[in-house]
């Protein structure tokens, strides 16, 4: 894993920061901060991921109350807040996994790392909810299912971003193992 940002990293998390403004213009608050924290702990430290997180996050909701008219109402800003924690705790479910399948291969840790950070993401929403209020149908199943699939379709897209990032050396290349 990186101890510090290099060059490179600095590019990479810009490349990353913009994808997130251009998901957030397309998704608004549906975007899919996993994929940003997913692709963060295989390729930064913990404490980097975090930043990029928090970037990230910062930059949906800049684009949100900036452009997009979101309230500027104390429920509102509640909710930015919520999505903030979530980013982090996906970012900490990510690497708990990474954790645990450092034997296994990228195809293998890729989708475990994916599949914890989207639970812990939608987890803290979910209890967030329970605080905030959310309508009934925010955690229906087709309502996370596609939630689920935004997040898998942007992860396979910046997947293949950061791979050729990696080539020609604008990205680290993810290890198939720590």
């Amino acid at each position: 894993m990186n101890t510090g940002l290099s060059g490179s990293s600095h590019i990479w998390m810009g490349v990353v920061v913009s994808i997130a403004i251009l998901l957030s213009f397309a998704l608004a608050c549906l975007m899919p901060f996993v994929v940003i924290v997913v692709l963060a702990s295989l390729t930064l430290s913990l404490l980097d991921s975090v930043v990029l997180a928090g970037l990230g996050w910062f930059a949906n909701q800049v684009v949100g109350f900036g452009f997009l008219g979101y309230p500027l109402d104390a429920m509102t800003f509640a909710w930015g807040f919520a999505l903030g924690i979530s980013a982090v705790a996906a970012v900490g479910a990510a690497f708990l996994a990474l954790s645990h399948t450092e034997a296994f291969g990228a195809l293998v840790r890729l989708p475990i790392a994916f599949l914890a950070a989207w639970a812990g993401q939608q987890g803290t929403v979910f209890v967030a909810s329970l605080f905030l209020g959310a309508s009934e149908t925010a955690f229906a199943p087709d309502v996370l299912w596609f939630i689920f699939w935004t997040n898998a379709l942007a992860f396979a897209v910046l997947v293949f971003a950061q791979t050729v990032g990696a080539r020609i050396g604008l990205a680290r290349s993810v290890p198939y193992s720590s």
